[in-house]
């Protein structure tokens, strides 16, 4: 069931995701479509998303750095308008700044002004004549003037503000077409209100539409090229500045199926219902060259400045001031004057650039989101979430990194939003399953087993896939006990109540450090805990966390004890002197779960842990409180400070064992604690060597470290005590001569 639940959520996300794909790479067609509009709407929901990676690609994979060479701007600024008046101005102001351009040597004038009204004046030559003979004095070598008009989108009824007829004037501008189908591009008409007047169009100026229309979410990526005037197609001001600069002819091709391309020399640029296409965008208003009109008029005839500016340009004249209505929020600026879309577009043919065709996109597209998907749902398989994040990472970084630098700068347009759509859903989809998966067998685990066995044992068992059974393994572990010195007295002293709460808060912190470690609580007994490091989970440095684990007990038993006195009268005596003893030993410890079928325990069992709880108990004849073996210490390399103490026979076994007492981790160790290392190894030394007397000498001195480690005279035996006693009594009574040092301990 599992798997069929799997597959079918891959199927649905692939599936639509390649659906997506087609419908994005396939929205010119859709416009085109005779689709109620309902549908048409609900179909560019891709565009929602992969515009938002075209608008990241326009600022990430766009040099931000050069300045057109083509283009440039005589701006309507804020302090233009100061000096020379309130807009609109006079046409006789125009004719000087006609002039100033044509002695510069701009080979194009570009207007984004309107001259719709003739201007009223009293004087002999009206300015509109001025302005007309200033163009055609312009364009008597060569040069072009392009002015405006804008177009109205209609549904074939008349209205107020479009012409009912395309203007004569007009055909002059006509784009070659090759159309092979009825269906075309939309049809506008001129808008009477924006277009020239007689006087200025009889100085024979170039025509050309101006306008744009926003996506839904705002923002201004498409441009209109051509329009489609009754079945003829007119250029917009972006392409006629391309046309005059260029000396190149386009020509529109309308396919069967009613999609419309633009024909260039370079290549094609593939419009859709509008006559528009997405802009490969230059930059803002930094990348262009731009001259206040007011210096312009103020330079002077030999400014090298200017001639740099315009010299064989096309420069386009618009306003940039703060007041300005025509600002357009787009991909390279929220805030844009709308006079830089069209010179975007205009550099961006002159540039020669242009988008790959859809279809090339579209493959590509497909290739790549079935390769992401194939290769998650292959990775998947290993059953590693690791693994899976990696891919999904390095696929999605690698991907967009491409196409920022790869696939975006030769044009293509791939729908990266899809093609990450089905690889990181993919991976969602897979991750939450098993998600799901491991929380239910997690949870079957911790409700059929949690009772008894360590929370890391579960982890182990759903990893590994088995589940505990009866027998056990044989490894190198350590094996760890504590034990409450004289816990006996407690009870006398306190109630049942007060017994508790006690043992609750000693077995709360020192059961936490001990976790803290990754050790495994074997059983509490009574004030006991039994625990062991290296099983379930494997741990290389078992030793030394048991010997950390032996410390931090140590210190916050300290920290208990300041506690329970500062608790006033709440705690008798005995509570605030409370002592711990540690046994430690490591070697090879049987594992597993032991019991009946019904009743299980993760516990631990071998002569390795009777002599942990042997050292444990033999601490107290010596007044020490950490006692380690030899092969708990040989594991733990140098981290730690020890002081060899015995060599010893414990009841039942007949092998002698070396054993210590953990002073400290390496490096923190007080210094009083290694002076009492130095001088009662020495004094031990002189004991296995039967030379008494200097053993009774070093140890003497040493009994003053040991009262100063425990100034408050608990425990009432030390080492060096103990050694001493020895050492007379074997005066008295000499070993034998095979003696080897060992003693044997005649009590558990």
């Amino acid at each position: 069931m599992f798997k069929i639940v799997r597959f079918v959520g891959l199927f649905n996300l692939v599936v639509f995701s390649i659906i997506s794909v087609g419908i994005y790479q396939f929205q010119r067609q859709i416009e085109y479509s005779n689709f109620p509009v309902w549908v048409k709407n609900m179909l560019i929901y891709p565009s929602y998303f992969e515009d938002r990676f075209y608008d990241f690609r326009m600022n990430v994979s766009r040099d931000k750095t050069p300045i057109s060479k083509d283009i440039a701007l005589a701006a309507i600024d804020d302090l233009s308008l100061k000096k020379l008046g309130r807009f609109p101005w006079s046409r006789a102001t125009w004719v000087p700044i006609i002039e100033k351009l044509d002695h510069y040597g701009a080979k194009v004038i570009a207007f984004d002004v309107v001259f719709s009204e003739v201007e009223r004046s009293i004087a002999k030559i009206s300015p509109d004549e001025e302005f007309a003979t200033a163009i055609k004095k312009f364009q008597k070598h060569g040069k072009k003037i392009i002015i405006p008009y804008s177009l109205a989108s209609i549904d074939q009824e008349e209205d107020n503000v479009s012409l009912s007829e395309t203007p004569d004037t007009l055909y002059n501008f006509i784009l070659e077409s090759n159309q092979e189908a009825e269906l075309s591009l939309e049809i506008f008409r001129v808008m009477s209100t924006t277009y020239p007047i007689d006087k200025i169009l009889a100085a024979d100026p170039v025509l050309a539409f101006i306008g744009a229309k926003e996506d839904p979410d705002g923002v201004f990526r498409k441009y209109p090229v051509v329009a489609n005037l009754d079945e003829m197609f007119l250029p917009s001001i972006a392409l006629s500045t391309y046309q005059l600069l260029s000396k190149e002819t386009p020509q529109i091709n309308i396919d069967a199926q009613g999609s419309g391309v633009l024909k260039l020399p370079y290549g094609e640029l593939e419009l859709n219902f509008g006559g528009e296409t997405k802009i490969i965008w230059l930059g803002d208003s930094t990348n262009f060259l731009s001259v206040p009109i007011y210096q312009l008029l103020e330079a002077s005839n030999d400014d090298p400045d200017m001639f740099e500016a315009f010299k064989d340009k096309a420069v386009f004249i618009a306003s940039t001031a703060f007041g300005a209505h025509d600002l357009r929020y787009t991909p390279v600026d929220p805030k844009l004057p709308g006079v830089f879309f069209h010179m975007n577009m205009a550099q961006m043919m002159l540039d020669k650039r242009n988008f790959a065709p859809k279809n090339s996109s579209f493959l590509w597209s497909w290739c790549l989101m079935l390769l992401g998907t194939f290769s998650m749902i292959a990775i998947s398989w290993k059953e590693s979430a690791f693994y899976d994040a990696i891919f999904v990472i390095s696929f999605s970084l690698g991907l967009i990194l491409s196409d920022t630098f790869y696939f975006s700068p030769l044009g293509y347009e791939l729908t990266l939003f899809f093609v990450l759509h089905a690889v990181i859903g993919s991976y969602l989809w897979i991750t939450m399953l098993d998600f799901y998966n491991t929380t239910k067998d997690k949870a079957f685990l911790r409700q059929a087993f949690g009772n008894y066995i360590s929370p890391e044992l579960i982890e182990m068992m759903y990893d590994s896939g088995d589940q505990p059974t009866l027998g056990g393994k044989a490894e190198e572990l350590t094996a760890f006990f504590t034990d409450i010195q004289s816990f006996s007295s407690f009870s006398e002293k306190l109630s049942a109540t007060e017994l508790v709460e006690l043992l609750n808060e000693y077995l709360t912190v020192m059961t936490d450090i001990l976790l803290d470690e990754h050790g495994t609580l074997d059983k509490y007994e009574g004030d006991a805990i039994i625990a062991f490091f290296g099983a379930p989970m494997h741990q290389d440095d078992h030793a030394s966390r048991a010997c950390r684990v032996s410390l931090k007990m140590q210190e916050a038993l300290l920290e208990l004890r300041e506690k329970w006195v500062s608790e006033g009268d709440k705690w008798p005596a005995v509570v605030k002197i409370m002592r711990m003893r540690i046994g430690l030993n490591s070697g090879e410890i049987v594992t597993g779960n032991m019991g009946s079928k019904n009743r299980m325990n993760y516990t631990m069992m071998g002569d390795s842990v009777n002599l942990a709880a042997r050292l444990e108990e033999a601490a107290k004849q010596y007044g020490i409180f950490n006692h380690v073996t030899e092969f708990t210490k040989n594991l733990t390399g140098e981290g730690f400070d020890w002081r060899e103490l015995d060599t010893i026979k414990v009841v039942g076994k007949s092998e002698p064992v070396k054993t210590f007492d953990l002073l400290g981790s390496h490096g923190e160790t007080e210094k009083n604690l290694l002076d009492l290392k130095e001088t009662f190894e020495k004094g031990l030394e002189f004991y296995k060597n039967k030379q008494w007397d200097e053993a009774i000498k070093e140890f003497t001195t040493s009994i003053q470290f040991e009262k100063n480690r425990y100034p408050n005279k608990i425990p009432s035996i030390n080492p060096s005590e103990v050694y001493i006693k020895r050492c007379h009594d074997f005066k008295e009574n000499p070993p034998p001569e095979e003696w080897d040092g060992v003693y044997t301990l005649t009590a558990k």
